[in-house]
């Protein structure tokens, strides 16, 4: 199992909190990896992405059974559950990671979100998908909502890469004025690439990744992603955690507390 040291565990946490993400490379064994690439490619096989969401490339949602079990939906092609998902969930390797970051109190919300751009798909607009602005969670130094990601193939400009706004977790910029509420029928209605929504905003980074690399941010961290202008898809998994048992700071918190 890989595993950090302690100087890395702390460096990672420091970037989760003043630059709103971090990368610990290599966290998903390839055997996972490998039936994931398989599973997904088979979901959008029969799964047919509606319009409204090529800028995301799709919004199909996975649970765990368990978590299932006590929804009392019905399924769907976009909704449903799988046991794939708790292998996602429940990697060994990530929650070792996740406690070397001293990520406390870190809570599932027990499903991942698959989210893929297909061949020559149109970038994703800047957006922040906290959704507790008008919470005093909002303005917390430490995270208190977070997902962690893995690419299912390696990215770079070219097929996609995530792009994100260091610090705009913590900090307005002129950008916000801008954005319409994240994946609402405003932004996705959009049809001009020039929109402000797109732009090479100053400031931002391309964050390219190799699979099976995790991501964990902020979900106030302002992120986009570049468009696919390859033939081959690329697949993104993000599963949606609440961290750290607010009002309470990380017990390692010696800041400031607003």
């Amino acid at each position: 199992m890989p595993t950090l040291t302690a100087a890395e565990a702390m460096t990672k946490r420091d970037e989760l909190v003043e630059l709103g993400y971090t990368i610990v490379p290599g966290v998903m064994e390839q055997a996972l990896l490998d039936e994931l690439r398989a599973w997904s490619d088979d979901v959008f096989q029969r799964v047919r992405v509606d319009p409204k969401y090529r800028y995301q490339g799709s919004d199909i949602h996975v649970y765990t059974e368990s978590k299932w079990a006590g929804m009392g939906r019905e399924a769907n092609d976009k909704t449903f559950a799988d046991p794939i998902v708790a292998k996602i969930l429940e990697q060994p390797r990530q929650s070792e990671v996740c406690r070397q970051l001293q990520l406390e109190g870190l809570r599932s919300g027990g499903g991942i979100i698959i989210l893929s751009k297909p061949g020559y798909g149109p970038p994703l607009y800047w957006h922040q998908d906290f959704m507790d602005w008008n919470s005093p969670k909002a303005a917390t130094p430490w995270p208190t909502r977070i997902f962690l990601s893995y690419y299912l193939t390696d990215t770079s400009k070219e097929n996609g890469c995530l792009r994100v706004i260091p610090g705009t977790h913590r900090k307005r910029i002129d950008l916000h004025d801008s954005l319409p509420d994240a994946h609402e029928a405003e932004i996705q209605a959009i049809d001009d690439l020039n929109h402000p929504v797109f732009a090479d905003y100053p400031g931002a980074i391309d964050v390219p990744l190799k699979a099976g690399d995790l991501i964990i941010a902020d979900a106030r961290l302002m992120h986009g992603a570049w468009p696919n202008q390859t033939e081959q898809r690329r697949t993104l998994l993000l599963a949606w955690h609440d961290v750290f048992s607010f009002p309470n700071p990380p017990s390692w918190w010696n800041g400031d507390i607003p």
